[in-house]
């Protein structure tokens, strides 16, 4: 429904972790459908970067809500992603991309299951890689 603004532009770095480590990369985006929905209704998001397919297991969603690995939202039925909020998935994947790309091609695919229906969204856009975002410690 709203897959042309799924990908939110220049949202795209890398990021980089107290000791300095590049731990993977991180976009927003925006959900596809014309209402928020409790996170256990998002059935499924696929990341594609630079032809590199991303599991489950590497991606972490992060609304305001709340921030949890995708296997973890199917049990989660009481926080929302509100339809006004990015977004923020963070992709672990050593070294990130590249810093020589000046742009990467970025696919997502999601699956949002509210009530009685299914939307799907797929959006595929070339982002910049923009400044990397550096972690720091909350003690």
């Amino acid at each position: 429904m709203f897959d042309r603004w799924l990908i939110v532009e220049n949202s795209l770095r890398n990021v980089i972790s107290e000791t300095g480590y590049i731990e993977g990369f991180e976009f927003q985006i925006r959900i596809p459908y014309y209402r928020g929905v409790f996170l256990s209704m998002i059935d499924r998001i696929t990341v594609k970067a630079q032809n590199q397919t991303f599991n489950d297991e590497d991606i972490r969603f992060t609304v305001e809500s709340g921030s949890f690995m995708l296997k973890e939202m199917e049990t989660v039925g009481t926080l929302r992603w509100n339809f006004d909020e990015a977004a923020t998935l963070k992709v672990y994947k050593p070294g990130g991309l590249p810093s020589w790309s000046v742009n990467a091609t970025i696919e997502v695919e999601i699956g949002v299951r509210p009530a009685y229906v299914r939307f799907n969204g797929f959006c595929r856009k070339v982002l910049p890689l923009g400044p990397e975002k550096r972690l720091v410690s909350q003690a």
